[in-house]
């Protein structure tokens, strides 16, 4: 019985899925026409280059109080990442400091379940001391783009490559001023793509003219090499870690009263850079090692929702799924070692908001760019084997059975130089950069 019932659920779980991406195609065909015919002709040739290439070639260009407008792929609960927290705290933060309004346009056809006014509110939870009293900030979905009125002298950030490709193609349509646009650029994007138009054309949006904002010194290093471009040191800033939801997590961590071992994976399936199965091996090594050793753990995942999976020990590995905002942190209270992969140059935050919590975390190095971000990170090369026996000994020394003392939590990852300025003191020069001759406030 329990198995047919899990396989029904399976089964109504998959046809969802199908639907959802019938359902989307079918939007983003109605949302390509609808640019498609409002272009000008210079953006025509990009049609198709990308799902949006489109999306902002179109837009009508008129009177409005100065502006800084965040071009984003989707805000929506459940899916809104680190990164889109740090991209909304830099919008939020140049805003604020220059005296514009903000209104955050998201390129992605609306997501079932999501709204303008549901993303708005999402923010405002995120921000509430700056929201609070002001009302919502003001969102523009993909197909509300056509009706909306911008300013010529707009501030526009750019996030994902997909966003500052759509900017790209509106610059050269000539409806936004390439000067005026700035690239909040996270991580080298074009290793998120095989060899191919994709890769691409991410890589060429970083030689579109706009100014480069980098989130880390690593990310900053592999456009330089990489991609040749040139990227000021005064606007890379270190990532931006969520203080107050770190001190939650230490206080649930100080507060619980869990005997057991509990190893957290960061599971996204759907991102290869996560390298899900690469951890998944992980996790089968360090069970057997730990069993070995006569330890049985916990072991859950969390990111992305996936089946459970056997680890070939009696251990299973238990998905939590997507975690709000808030949820997320209470996790990381709850857990003793964290894997968190990641095959591309940003630190990652996972790793960090975890190290500083107090968990003992394991991470793959990557050109030795990890090595000594915090004293409870080990960067250990990415096989299964070696990462297997970190997960392992990690477990072990939390329980006493090794020599190595307590997590240090005390170092503050963000202030180190070797990974950027604060955020604060890069919105303050970037402000300066694209505007000469602001007055901050």
């Amino acid at each position: 019985m329990r198995n047919s019932i899990t396989h029904a659920r399976r089964v109504a779980r998959l046809a969802g899925v199908v639907a959802d991406r019938v359902r989307a195609r079918r939007d983003d065909r109605r949302a390509a026409d609808a640019e498609r015919s409002r272009a000008p002709r210079a953006a025509l040739v990009y049609d198709g280059v990308t799902d949006r290439s489109l999306v902002l070639a179109g837009i009508e260009v008129g009177e409005r109080h100065p502006e800084v407008v965040l071009v984003i792929d989707e805000v929506r609960r459940g899916a809104a990442f680190a990164g889109v927290q740090t991209a909304l705290a830099a919008a939020i933060g140049y805003a604020d400091r220059t005296g514009r309004d903000l209104r955050v346009v998201m390129t992605r056809s609306t997501s079932r379940g999501n709204s303008a006014e549901r993303a708005a509110a999402l923010i405002a939870e995120r921000f509430p001391g700056r929201f609070a009293g002001r009302g919502p900030v003001e969102v523009v979905t993909r197909e509300s783009i056509p009706a909306a009125v911008f300013a010529a002298d707009t501030v526009w950030i750019a996030t994902y490559w997909k966003t500052a490709h759509a900017l790209d193609v509106a610059a050269r349509a000539g409806v936004v001023d390439p000067r005026r646009v700035v690239y909040l650029v996270q991580d080298h994007e074009p290793g998120f793509q095989p060899w191919s138009t994709a890769f691409a054309v991410a890589s060429s949006t970083y030689r579109a003219g706009f100014t480069l904002c980098v989130n880390s010194e690593p990310v900053a290093a592999a456009l330089r090499q990489t991609e040749g471009v040139a990227v000021a040191s005064g606007l890379v800033f270190a990532p931006e870690l969520d203080r107050a939801g770190i001190d939650r997590a230490a206080a649930v961590r100080a507060a619980s009263t869990r005997t057991a071992a509990r190893v957290l994976f960061y599971a996204r399936p759907s991102k290869p850079r996560n390298m899900y199965v690469l951890g998944v091996a992980a996790l089968a090594a360090a069970a057997a090692q730990l069993r070995d050793a006569g330890v049985i753990a916990e072991f859950v995942s969390a990111g992305e929702q996936h089946e459970a999976v056997e680890l070939g020990t009696g251990d299973v590995l238990r998905s939590l799924g997507t975690l709000d905002w808030n949820s997320y942190f209470e996790v990381l209270g709850e857990t003793d070692v964290v894997l968190s992969l990641q095959q591309s140059p940003h630190p990652s935050h996972p790793p960090l908001d975890a190290a500083e919590s107090g968990a003992r975390v394991v991470t793959n190095d990557l050109g030795g760019a990890r090595a000594g971000l915090h004293p409870s990170i080990g960067a250990v090369p990415a096989d299964p084997a070696t990462l297997g026996t970190a997960v392992a000994r990690a477990v072990l020394a939390g329980l006493g059975m090794t020599s190595e003392g307590a997590p240090a939590a005390a170092e503050r990852v963000a202030s180190r130089s070797d990974l950027g300025r604060p955020l604060t003191d890069v919105l303050d020069e970037l402000a300066m950069s694209v505007e000469p001759g602001v007055r901050l406030r």
